[in-house]
């Protein structure tokens, strides 16, 4: 609990108790409306809107954001390596580092054929704490 506090000289009876704003209850959908989407599916849900037939233009099925495979053709793929922007300009700096673009085996010299792990006792590893006398 907080307590306001008064500068009056009158005491509290003039200050307000902060109280938790109310939410209204929530709307029940009451209204079935069915979902034409871009490529011919539908389904029904239920919502508060009245209309009964929705067709979308733009869904998850044919939105390139949704959907890399629609624009992540080659064509794509180098138009955007050779960006203006930022990242062209990053991609022309960083050209011959290395990275995602080329095969890479850095765990080859690691030491250890077996990259599965094996099980360890924990207790081996624990530092025992000394007996002190009372």
């Amino acid at each position: 609990q907080t307590r306001n506090v008064s500068s009056s000289p009158y005491g509290r009876t003039h200050v307000w108790k902060r109280r938790q704003p109310v939410l209204p209850n929530p709307v029940v959908p009451k209204f079935p409306q069915r979902i034409i989407r871009s490529d011919g599916s539908s389904f029904t849900h239920w919502t508060t809107s009245p209309r009964s037939l929705l067709r979308l233009t733009r869904d998850v099925t044919n939105n390139p954001v949704w959907n890399t495979g629609l624009w992540a053709d080659e064509g794509a793929m180098e138009d955007e390596a050779n960006a203006q922007g930022r990242l062209g300009r990053f991609n022309r700096r960083f050209d011959g580092v290395g990275g995602a673009g080329s095969d890479i085996d850095w765990m080859a010299g690691s030491g250890t054929e077996s990259t599965s792990g094996e099980l360890v006792d924990p207790s081996e590893y624990m530092i025992k704490a000394k007996k002190t006398k009372k």
